[in-house]
């Protein structure tokens, strides 16, 4: 996996393959703790990422590394008029003030607010990638608004974060993968 940063508006970018993944419930402990904190729990994947951003403060994001196109990561702003289905199951469109996480040949997610469906992680996902990155609080702020798309994320990338928090937040989830099997 090559990774291509090509704006300022991203201070850090760092990502993890995980293979031999399984895909299913996360150990009643991890739900609990999720719903406890107001956290709908999805998968144990899904709930490794929201877990440790409630543990470390760090957004992070995992997708299906089958879905990326020339297996690379490029951290972009849109192109004019750029469209995007997020995981919310609503397509956007956005503007070249606004960053991706995108491919070779499309949009994999708006940076600090929300993945794409392109990327979901579903039943049949063999090998994820765990990302976590230190995006312009100002952008990800000017990005929800404009999107109408207030989450987790973008409230902890507005307020600023810490870009030395990005790799043991990495780790952490890792980590938890193997604890979890």
């Amino acid at each position: 996996l090559k990774v291509e940063v090509q704006s300022d508006l991203c201070r850090r970018y760092a990502a993890r393959i995980i293979t031999d993944v399984k895909i299913g419930p996360s150990p009643a402990w991890l739900r609990e703790r999720l719903y406890s904190s107001g956290v709908r729990p999805i998968n144990n994947i899904v709930d490794i990422t929201n877990y440790v951003m409630l543990e470390y403060g760090q957004p992070m994001h995992a997708f299906d590394y089958a879905c990326i196109d020339g297996k690379k990561i490029i951290v972009r702003t849109a192109r004019k008029d750029e469209t995007i289905d997020t995981l919310d199951a609503k397509s956007r469109t956005l503007n070249e003030e606004m960053l991706l996480i995108a491919d070779e040949n499309k949009a994999g997610g708006v940076a600090g607010v929300m993945g794409g469906a392109n990327r979901e992680i579903t039943d049949i996902t063999k090998t994820i990638v765990f990302e976590a990155a230190n995006f312009s609080g100002p952008s990800v702020r000017r990005t929800a608004i404009a999107l109408g798309m207030r989450t987790e994320s973008s409230a902890r990338f507005e307020k600023g974060l810490d870009p030395d928090n990005v790799i043991p937040a990495l780790q952490r989830a890792c980590e938890l993968i193997e604890l979890l099997g």
